[in-house]
């Protein structure tokens, strides 16, 4: 297969009259470009049914570690060469096995990844040998905390875990820190986000469906994000910091989000280095198939200071699909997509 370059787009979200400083709006003049690139797969198979949402990208972006659930591989593709390059094996089962129901893998650097499975939590090397076993069951720790392995994230300096436990379906969450040093747990409730487990879809006796939170990285900050709004949660020497309401102009209230709560969807928030902002996306759906999967939707970007300011908003061109399992490399945006099942990104460079 050769590495092909999809066709390439220049968009401008805003008027050439308009004055970013006046209006106060850092994307009012939002211009971007956007190419599209393939992936030599030299041969190997990738397994693309759901992107690469289990996989993670090297500190540096120069390497994509794309988990494939079917050989049980961590297989490493070049991003500045736009190829494959090798792949690492795993065991399912036995001391060094990794389950068959692997949620997250993540490059921790020197060569290690921590996997993240169903109840299991593990540091692995690149040939598949288990270092640390950091399962909550594993952990010589006493709480009564419930569903304590949920949304866990591991801290740069592997001294930390942070969960959200609580039970699905029955209430809301916390946020729970276990210093590995200690195994002492210290746990926060976040009644600023309590309300958004009362979005449900079901019947008087039974909830198919609940609004949901995670944990998530980005810029040394760990943040509980659902869908609809978002807390900042990050440790400066022990220290916890609260909520932070990082809500849009454009994102409808709570009594809204009750209605169209299936419609609007956040994404997480990531840093640009280079540009000194979080940017986030949303997606607002206007039709949805009867599988209940957007067929059209309005795509919304917007940008925060370090502390979590909203500084500017855009909707951007119906062109422009909701970028998915994306990261920056080299100043630019890479989103995944799937051509022809072939992986590919498309690329986008922000001018604002």
């Amino acid at each position: 297969m050769k590495i092909k370059l999809g066709p390439f787009f220049i968009f401008s979200c805003g008027g050439a009259s308009s004055e970013k400083a006046e209006s106060g709006n850092i994307l009012e003049n939002l211009t971007f470009m956007v190419d599209t690139v393939m992936i030599d797969s030299k041969g190997k198979l990738f397994e693309l049914r759901r992107g690469p949402h289990t996989s993670s990208v090297s500190e540096d972006g120069k390497y994509l570690y794309l988990f494939n659930s079917r050989t049980h591989q961590i297989q490493q593709i070049n991003l500045d060469k736009l190829s494959w390059e090798k792949d690492l094996d795993f065991e399912v089962e036995g001391p060094n096995g990794i389950s068959d129901m692997v949620l997250k893998t993540q490059i921790l650097g020197n060569g290690t990844f921590l996997i993240t499975a169903f109840n299991k939590l593990g540091i692995f090397s690149a040939d598949g040998t288990k270092l640390k076993d950091l399962s909550i069951s594993s952990l010589p720790i006493q709480t009564d905390l419930q569903e304590l392995e949920y949304s866990m994230v591991l801290s740069k300096d592997q001294n930390q875990l942070f969960s959200l436990p609580g039970v699905r379906f029955q209430g809301p969450r916390t946020f729970a820190k276990i210093d590995l040093q200690t195994y002492e747990i210290e746990n926060f409730p976040i009644k600023e986000m309590d309300w958004i487990f009362e979005l449900k879809v079901g019947t008087a006796n039974q909830v198919v469906f609940q609004e949901y939170m995670y944990l998530h990285e980005t810029n040394n900050q760990i943040l509980a994000l659902s869908p609809s709004t978002s807390v900042k949660l990050h440790h400066r020497k022990t220290q916890f910091i609260g909520h932070i309401d990082i809500g849009p102009e454009l994102a409808v209230f709570e009594e809204e989000m009750r209605k169209y709560f299936m419609g609007m969807y956040f994404g997480p928030l990531i840093w640009q280095e280079d540009k000194q902002v979080y940017l986030r996306f949303g997606r607002k759906s206007n039709e949805i198939d009867e599988s209940w999967q957007s067929t059209s939707s309005q795509v919304f970007m917007y940008a925060y200071d370090r502390d979590f300011n909203l500084i500017g908003e855009a909707e951007l061109p119906k062109e422009i699909k909701y970028p998915r399992d994306f990261f920056f490399k080299d100043g630019k945006l890479w989103s995944y997509v799937n051509v022809a099942d072939e992986l590919g990104f498309a690329v986008m460079e922000f001018k604002f």
